[in-house]
């Protein structure tokens, strides 16, 4: 993605920040999103939708306790990987490619209702935007149909489907 929607994000969503340290052992905060931009305004429009549900609970942007773990694309979609703070397990999801994706959702056995209610709308949000990104194209952001019949899966409008297909065939008869 680059780097000035990278900044944006990180401008305007505290959870979102980025430290590029070579020692940083989370993945996201050592390298951002591993997508292509035009995913952006999908990405930008779930972090918002996030900060308005802790908004809801009163929960303020700066004591937001998701911590983003990677954010990704994988066989053609979004991933969104996150945990919460205080919330033991890493394990995100399992994915089979062309089959099923199988999310799991964080929660911790001491959460009042309130809080298992939240977490719970969180990891709704995250789903549906992955869900989501199978028809927008991970290149310009136009709409985008998932492709299955390149070297790699992604989700491309028909013009970044033909350049792409048109680098391939000029790089495989080099």
């Amino acid at each position: 993605m680059k780097e000035r929607f990278e900044k944006q994000l990180q401008s305007d969503f505290p959870f979102m920040q980025q430290n590029r340290d070579k020692k940083e052992r989370n993945i996201y905060r050592k390298w951002g999103c591993e997508c292509s931009s035009g995913w952006f305004e999908l990405i930008y429009e779930l972090c918002q939708r996030i900060t308005n549900r802790y908004a809801e609970e009163g929960i303020p942007a700066n004591e937001i306790d998701l911590e983003i773990l990677q954010i990704k694309e994988k066989f053609g979609t979004l991933r969104f990987y996150y945990k919460f703070k205080g919330v033991s397990g890493e394990l995100q999801a399992i994915d089979f490619l062309g089959v099923a994706s199988l999310r799991f959702e964080p929660q911790n056995c001491e959460d009042n209702e309130a809080k298992k209610k939240l977490r719970h709308d969180i990891s709704e949000l995250v789903r549906g935007y992955e869900k989501r990104s199978a028809h927008i194209c991970e290149y310009c952001g136009e709409r985008g149909m998932f492709r299955m019949d390149m070297p790699w899966k992604k989700t491309l409008c028909d013009d970044c489907y033909n350049a792409y297909l048109r680098k391939y065939e000029e790089k495989t008869k080099s």
